[in-house]
Formats: structure tokens, C-alpha cells, sequence
């Protein structure tokens, strides 16, 4: 027999860092469910590179937990309250409720494990070797044989689904008022079976709990259709998430999720009057249900969407153009030839971000203005003042002048902030996804600040949602609460 002897050394990245203390929650897309395991109070579920926890008797989502490398097995060990995950050659040692993490490196990749009262015994993916992990002091050895009676976790497969044939036939449709393809199949993934009810994991389409006397079910579903967040829009008190796969939208404040399947992708939402509007390469699409009514053709592609209590603003690879909501007739408006990448209403005056230049169009007067000469790329307002965000990734303030008169470039000042991929605002400070973490910028004191409660990564996208404030960086979504921003 031989002994290797591992420290427990944590090289794996999770976020929260601490999830029993850390303010902010991971926001898991819809992904894939590999394993499931559960605990007197919980279930645990691995899909894609998050651990979901659930709450067992509301079965409702509790948290997430992201793994910089995804893991594919999940098991509960009764003895100690800990949970283990194994990954590409190494397993995770996670303590409930605190949290803590142990990771032991190993020399093959788990197939399948199961653990008794000292010992975490497996099975390697090459060969079928033999291996065990004492739990007191991490030593790894080869065994011959495995004791009997040992609940094992591994994959699910095809056999173990067909043992419930309440479940045939073994995949999931989509209820055809939320999908523009009701006919996909979302097949069974995983499976587990606590005695009374039977948790069953899915492709992108959740995890399910049945009864097995009656065979009722409850689904949750955990988060947006994928992690290709492109931008989120509140309106009419709904939270929009528009993605690669469609748009996913909750009532704000509930957290109950819904989605809208899409067949193609789109590149901007807006509602009008309750109604969705979406931008989808040279078109601007009305939605009803799951069905599509063209608004309006255009010559080059859509880029971005707005709108006030008249008209819709439709910003082009070519130029602006408005759509009256009661008409639907479009006319050019303003800035043309060249990209137009955002277009900020307020009750005085329209800001329209181009290619090259930030324009503004006094409404009472009816003039078009060039404020400056720097192409821009996102607009907000804090107290009447406007900030934008410019195509280097650097921030112009222009404190906006009594009324809707034309102004000087001689208003704007910039910034000396560099490196900020998106801002949005809480009315009252100006928050700033950036290439080293989340930061804002209060103008009242002149001061620029690292928000320190959430992980000091890059940022693509920031948005205040909901008294939250939603960080998407790459792979990930964060949500913290705005009285943690300090």
C-alpha cells in the first residue's frame, strides 16, 4: 500500500471568498445540472462551475458558489456536515455552514467516490483504480477493495433514469407562451433519490423536485438563460436580462425568474406602454407572446434602443432615428452616417453618444447641438448633470446648464479615470466597471472609491437594479446590496 500525504494547500478560486460573511451573492446562469446531493436541510446541485445551494423544505434558491475550475460530482458526508466536490484531479473538501475549503490534489480524475465515517474512497475515471482519502489527516493511499454497503455519487446515467418511469420520456419541453422554440427537448442530467422525493437535474432547464407517491413536481429555476449578459433594462417594475439565448425578466424585488426563448439574438430591449420592443440585426421588433411584428426596416443594424413617453429612439450603424409609438413610422433624426451607440431622454433635452462626437438636441427649441468631439459609448444623469462614458473608456462630466441651451465643449471636464468598460448611476453616485474592480465616483465629494465588497476582478457591465448593484464580469454575475457599498 502506498501513502501520499497532500497539505491542504487551497489553490481553487470560489466566489464569495467567504460565503457565510461576504456581503455580495453570485448570480448563477442556467446551465447544465451534473450532480445533485442533499442534507437534512439542503440540496446541493453542480451545474456548469457553480454549487447551488437550495433550501429543502420551501425548495428555494439560497446561494451560489463559482468555481474558477468546474466541478462534476457532488456528495454530502453525514458524518462531519461537510460536502465534497471533485473537479479535474483534485476534490474539495467544503465545511457547512461556515464554508471553509480544503482541496486535495490528485494524481487522476474522479469517476465516481463515497464516504463513510473516516475515510472518502474512489474510484478514477482511467482504469477504475482504487483510492482512499483519510479525512483527519488528508493522506491518499490505494486500497483493494471497498467496503460494502457505500453510497456511491457519480454521473448519472440512462439506466438510472429509466428506474422512474414517471419520468419517461426523460427530457423537458418549454411551455410554448415563453419560447420561440417550445419543440427543444431539455434532457435529464441528473439524479437523486432521498427516499421521499427524487431530485432531478436538467440542461438548461433547472432542477425539479417530485413527490414519488404522487408525482407532483416543483421546479426553480436559479438565474438568467446564460451568463452572455448583453444589457439589463428595469421597467414597468420588471427586470430585464437580455442574453445570448433570450431574455430572462422577474418582478422586481420577487426573484422569480421567467424567460422568453429567443430564435436570434438581440442587441437591445425596451417596453413601451407594457409592451417589449427588441432590437435584432437591421430591425426593430415588437413582441407579443412569443411572436415577432416588425416596426421598422433599416439599412444597417441596430445598436441601441431608448425611448420617452412619445417615441422610441433608434440608434443605428448609420444613424439615429425616432419611431413614433402610436404611428410607427420612422424618420431620421439628427445625427446621421456614422454609429450611433446610446441615446439618453431627459424632459428638457435628448443626448445621443456617436462614433465620434456627443450631440444634444434642446427640445423647446428644436436644435441639434455638438457638445464634444469624443466618441461615447454610455450616457447617465446624476442632479441634472450628464456623464459620459467615451470610447477610450474614460468619463466626461458636463454640468448641464439652466434650461436646454446649447453649450460650449468648454463645459466638459474630464475625469482622470482610465480603463472603465461601463458606468450607471443610483441618482446619486456614479458606479464604474473597470479592469481591476467595481468602483464609483461621488460628485459631491470629488472622489473616486473602490467598492472593497465586491471581488477585485475585471468588469464588463454594471447596473443598479432594485437597490442592488448587479457587477457582470465575463463568466459571472454579483449582486450587492447598495447599503453594502461602503
Amino acid at each position: 500500500m502506498i501513502n501520499l500525504c497532500f497539505f491542504f494547500l487551497v489553490q481553487v478560486t470560489i466566489y464569495p471568498q467567504n460565503a457565510a460573511w461576504d456581503r455580495y451573492t453570485v448570480v448563477p446562469p442556467l446551465g447544465k445540472v451534473k450532480a445533485i446531493a442533499a442534507s437534512i436541510t439542503q440540496v446541493f446541485a453542480i451545474s456548469d462551475n457553480y454549487l447551488l445551494v437550495i433550501s429543502k423544505p420551501q425548495f428555494a434558491f439560497e446561494k451560489a458558489i463559482s468555481f474558477d475550475d468546474e466541478p462534476h460530482l457532488v456528495g454530502y458526508d453525514n458524518y462531519t456536515n461537510d460536502l465534497w466536490i471533485a473537479g479535474y484531479e483534485n476534490i474539495i473538501r467544503l465545511t457547512l455552514p461556515s464554508y471553509s475549503l480544503r482541496e486535495y490534489k490528485l494524481p487522476f480524475s474522479v469517476h465516481r467516490f463515497a464516504i463513510d465515517v473516516s475515510k472518502v474512497y474512489m474510484e478514477s475515471a482511467v482504469n477504475a483504480g482504487k483510492y482512499a482519502i483519510d479525512k483527519v489527516t488528508g493522506a491518499l493511499s490505494s486500497v483493494n477493495f471497498f467496503p460494502e454497503n457505500l453510497y456511491w455519487y457519480g454521473a448519472t446515467a440512462l439506466d438510472d433514469i429509466r428506474a422512474y418511469p414517471f419520468l419517461a420520456p426523460y427530457y423537458y419541453y418549454d411551455n410554448m407562451q415563453f419560447s420561440q422554440i417550445p419543440f427543444r427537448e431539455y434532457p435529464i442530467t441528473a439524479i437523486y433519490d432521498d427516499g421521499m422525493y427524487l431530485y432531478v437535474g436538467t440542461d438548461h432547464y433547472g432542477v425539479l423536485k417530485y413527490n414519488k407517491t404522487s408525482w407532483q413536481n416543483e421546479r426553480i429555476i436559479y438565474g438568467p438563460l446564460d451568463s452572455s449578459i448583453r444589457t439589463v433594462r428595469e421597467y414597468d417594475e420588471k427586470v430585464f436580462f437580455l442574453s445570448t439565448a433570450g431574455i430572462s425578466y422577474y418582478e422586481a424585488g420577487s426573484q422569480h425568474w421567467q424567460y422568453l426563448r429567443l430564435d436570434n439574438a438581440m442587441t437591445d430591449v425596451v417596453t413601451v406602454d407594457s409592451i417589449i420592443f427588441l432590437a435584432s440585426n437591421n430591425q426593430v421588433l415588437r413582441m407579443s407572446g412569443t411572436l415577432e411584428f416588425p416596426v421598422g426596416d433599416f439599412n444597417t443594424n441596430v445598436l441601441a434602443l431608448s425611448s420617452d413617453s412619445q417615441n422610441i429612439y433608434v440608434g443605428t450603424q448609420s444613424g439615429l432615428f425616432v419611431v413614433n409609438k402610436h404611428s410607427s413610422r420612422i424618420l431620421p433624426f439628427g445625427p446621421d452616417q456614422y454609429a450611433v451607440y446610446c441615446v439618453y431622454p431627459t424632459d428638457e433635452a435628448i443626448y445621443v453618444g456617436g462614433e465620434f462626437s456627443l450631440y444634444k438636441y434642446a427640445r423647446n427649441r428644436k436644435e441639434w447641438t455638438t457638445l464634444s468631439n469624443f466618441g461615447i459609448k454610455d450616457i447617465v444623469g446624476i442632479e441634472g448633470n450628464i456623464y459620459a462614458l467615451g470610447t477610450n473608456n474614460q468619463i466626461m462630466q458636463f454640468e448641464s446648464p439652466t434650461g436646454d441651451s446649447s453649450v460650449p465643449d468648454t463645459g466638459w471636464i474630464l475625469l482622470p479615470y482610465f480603463n472603465i468598460y461601463d458606468i450607471d448611476t443610483d441618482d446619486r453616485v456614479l458606479y464604474c466597471a473597470t479592469y481591476s474592480g467595481m468602483y464609483y465616483y461621488d460628485p459631491a465629494a470629488s472622489s473616486y472609491n473602490v467598492i472593497y465588497n465586491l471581488p477585485r476582478i475585471s468588469y464588463d457591465y454594471v447596473y443598479v437594479i432594485d437597490e442592488y448593484i448587479l457587477a457582470v464580469s465575463k463568466n459571472s454575475m454579483y449582486l450587492l446590496p447598495l447599503e453594502y457599498r461602503d
